[in-house]
């Protein structure tokens, strides 16, 4: 399946749901209409997909964003105009993948620039090749990338983003392994095996499980220790009561 202009692939496999960001000809820029089609198709999520996986066609994650048309006659669109075609759908798209009841995982190779490290980073898990590399180069044109910092800032230290911000400079896939913007950096032959395995243990995962270490992640690091622990409490209790109410054939539902 594909979006109605074949930018963004939709492939269902068993209880993994893939998104493919499909325009490898200008290094997979996303635009407005394919933030809204990846929104729609996470809002429609059907309750057998265990692990959404994020990826991009050719050589490219996403080398950023395609810039909006601008106005006609040169005239000046208001700061709330502003606000609807350019802030309001990437904001958008990482708010629905950051709340996915579900892993996410992103693949990354090749460019991943400004909208691309953002969409790696709101990404649970995000592997890349050792010829991955990142950088948001926005303040080069005086643009500050306020909207992928608010992406970045709970998932990265401050030095990290600080240095990605105002040094602007590409930064290798090792170093951003080292800086904690990724979780794993495989060469290049070796990462779709590496995503292929990744994906099939997440995908036959219980799913009770499974939602249930999702929702202590998103909300835990927010929390006070003391609150933290009484939420992990509450998460096991509610995940193992499902198993002891739903044992396996043909015998005695343990815990684990």
């Amino acid at each position: 399946m594909s979006s109605p202009s074949n930018a963004v692939l939709v492939e269902r496999s068993g209880a993994v749901l893939t998104l493919t960001l499909n325009r490898p000809d200008n290094g997979n820029l996303i635009d407005a209409a394919m933030a809204h089609a990846i929104v729609q198709e996470l809002a429609a999520l059907d309750a057998a997909v265990r692990v959404v996986c994020l990826r991009g066609a050719g050589a490219d994650f996403c080398a950023g964003r395609q810039s909006p048309t601008p106005p006609p006659g040169g005239a000046v669109p208001s700061a709330e105009r502003l606000r609807q075609l350019v802030a309001a759908p990437a904001l958008a798209l990482y708010d629905a993948i950051k709340a996915l009841p579900v892993p996410t995982v992103a693949v990354v190779q090749g460019r991943a620039f400004g909208v691309g490290t953002a969409l790696a980073a709101v990404c649970d898990i995000a592997i890349a090749a050792d010829n991955a590399v990142f950088q948001i180069p926005e303040l080069e044109r005086d643009i500050p990338p306020t909207l992928v910092m608010a992406a970045l800032c709970d998932r990265v230290p401050v030095k990290t983003l600080s240095y990605l911000v105002f040094g602007r400079r590409p930064m290798r896939a090792v170093d951003a392994l080292a800086a904690g913007l990724l979780s794993a950096v495989w060469p290049s032959r070796q990462l779709e095996d590496e995503a292929q395995a990744l994906l099939a243990t997440l995908g036959s995962t219980g799913a009770v499980a499974l939602r249930a270490c999702k929702q202590f992640l998103q909300l835990a690091p927010a929390l006070s220790p003391q609150a933290a622990s009484a939420l992990a409490s509450h998460i096991a209790g509610t995940a193992l009561s499902a198993r002891y109410d739903s044992p396996p054939a043909g015998g005695h539902a343990e815990p684990r």
